[in-house]
């Protein structure tokens, strides 16, 4: 056995963005030594700088986990509880060796395969599409071997966001067959939509994100029981035994998770072939099988969504992760994110809870401004992280990073007219893109576009263009919304606004109309042309948003 080498207590492994612009590369306890000195991570992948947050955030919670809104509001006045930090890492300083000795870091020391195989890089590093390596940076020698950090930052990666699919078969997993071990989904934070709350400097950042182990609808399970630890303090060195610890699943042996064990969750049994001169390969299996349904009792960061088919499949209400949907704005998923209850048909036609926040949300929605002694910030930036796999989740397709910055006033339940009137609106700007889009269609059709999906393509790029025209004024909008006016002042301002917009994007489309449009056809679905159009898109927009008149068009 190697002798362990390359402790992430100390080697600089994490880039951070400093306070005033820097980027330098720290390990774990430089960096919460300088958590007052540090904006935030500047990783590669904004699904790598969440991964290793998420790290963090988990020793955060195995040391001062706050009891309740008081003992929050304590921490938060105390700043993070980097001092208890560092004393548990160097307690297990043994265990963040990236190379050699029983426990080497998130790995399995003695993982191979029967023909001990070890796979390319490729199959660690996100940015690298599978199979014909088109569009990328990294070839030749830049997949050859890469340093120990990059080699870290992107196995913390791969046990949060590695794709599903086939892996290697490794010796002592009673699973695989013909060598092989078949899928169990994407790692843990691939069936996620995260919220990651931030501050004006990691140190805030950490507490922002640091909430009670029961809030919501969190299940609060104590560090006391078998899972209440991080994935690494275990006693016997990981192996190849995998299990399935999913919680409808008939073949799962569920069991109550804590925070800092889901925080680092080990989708995947790895081992990377190298030293600290380099990594030239890693051996990549199936790790611990965790299925999302019903986790909202136990992930603090993720959105959930009430799933009607899940519903009926398991035969009782089933809430699923609210995933992003790669080009949408974050402030479209706003419904449902804020403390405003919508409500769906359940499969026993009772009304069930549309969305569900994140918990981590949630608490500081009922959170006390009064009980803290510190300055609570005024304005909350909320950064959203996701992936879109392709088939079968199997090939990285996007990755999804937004950011919004809303008036607290906004997050808190005593000022639910402030979040309903921002929900009202998101609904309605989404309801004047579909206008936009039908607006698009007609005139395409009018120049004589036909067939199965005619006008399809003309009204996802009137759409995309809508939403690209008013993405910048809606962000400035919501950092507004602050309660010093009434909620519904506000939505007038974003009203008036907004139909300017529709109007320019009308006259942008019609201008941009052929001549055969303007004579128009016989669509099949009756006659159309330019004028016919614009009176059904006007028609549209007058029903939504009437135009507001002004004092000097009262006096007309």
């Amino acid at each position: 056995m190697k002798n362990p080498e390359y402790n992430l207590l100390d080697e600089p492994w994490i880039p951070v963005r400093l306070l005033d612009g820097t980027i330098a590369d720290v390990g774990l306890l430089e960096l919460l030594r300088r958590t007052t000195e540090i904006a935030d991570l500047a990783c590669e992948l904004p699904t790598q700088s969440i991964a290793i947050q998420r790290l963090v955030l988990a020793i955060a919670y195995r040391v001062a986990p706050p009891r309740d809104a008081r003992d929050w509001a304590r921490q938060w006045d105390e700043g993070a509880p980097t001092e208890q930090m560092i004393e548990y890492l160097e307690r297990w300083r043994d265990r963040f060796y990236l190379f050699g000795g029983r426990f080497p870091f998130m790995q399995v020391a003695d993982l191979r395969t029967a023909k001990d195989a070890v796979s390319g890089l490729e199959k660690l590093i996100a940015d690298v599409p599978n199979g014909e390596q088109f569009f990328t940076t990294r070839h030749g020698r830049a997949l050859a071997c890469i340093p120990p950090s990059e080699a870290a930052r992107w196995l913390v990666h791969a046990q949060a966001y590695d794709p599903s699919g086939i892996r290697s078969g490794a010796v002592g997993d009673s699973q695989v067959k013909g060598g092989k071990g078949y899928p169990i989904g994407p790692s843990w934070c691939g069936h996620l939509g995260l919220v990651w709350l931030k501050g004006k400097d990691l140190d805030e950042t950490l507490v922002l994100n640091l909430v009670p182990a029961d809030a919501a609808q969190l299940r609060g399970v104590e560090s006391s029981t078998e899972w209440g630890a991080c994935s690494w303090e275990v006693s016997e060195a990981e192996s190849a035994v995998r299990g399935d610890y999913s919680l409808l699943d008939p073949s799962g042996t569920p069991r109550d998770i804590s925070i800092p064990r889901l925080l680092t969750w080990h989708s995947r049994r790895v081992r990377l072939v190298g030293n600290r001169e380099g990594v030239t390969g890693v051996v990549l299996a199936q790790g611990d099988k965790l299925a999302p349904q019903q986790m909202h009792r136990y992930e603090p960061q993720s959105l959930w969504r009430y799933s009607t088919p899940q519903s009926k499949k398991f035969k009782q209400d089933v809430y699923m992760p609210r995933k992003y949907e790669a080009g949408r704005a974050l402030w479209r998923n706003l419904p449902g994110t804020l403390p405003t209850v919508t409500t769906v048909q359940g499969v026993d036609k009772q009304p069930k809870q549309e969305f569900l926040p994140s918990a981590t949300l949630s608490f500081h929605y009922q959170l006390d401004n009064a009980s803290i002694e510190t300055a609570y910030p005024k304005v909350m930036r909320i950064q959203a992280v996701g992936v879109t796999y392709g088939p079968q989740e199997a090939t990285f397709e996007d990755i999804y990073s937004d950011e919004l910055t809303l008036s607290v006033a906004v997050m808190r339940v005593e000022h639910e007219d402030l979040s309903a009137e921002i929900d009202r609106q998101v609904r309605l700007t989404e309801e004047i893109a579909r206008h936009v889009g039908n607006l698009a269609a007609n005139l395409v059709r009018a120049a004589g576009e036909s067939g199965d999906g005619a006008g399809d393509g003309a009204r996802d790029r009137a759409k995309e263009l809508f939403f690209s025209a008013v993405d910048t004024d809606f962000r400035t909008w919501l950092t507004q919304v602050d309660g010093r006016e009434s909620a519904r002042d506000a939505g007038r301002r974003w009203e008036r606004s907004l139909r300017q917009h529709a109007l320019d994007i009308q006259a942008e489309l019609v201008r941009g109309a052929s001549s055969s449009a303007i004579i128009g056809r016989d669509t099949g679905r009756g006659y159309m042309n330019v004028g016919i159009a614009e009176n059904y898109f006007r028609a549209a927009l007058n029903k939504h948003l009437p135009l507001q008149k002004t004092n000097q068009e009262g006096t007309k």
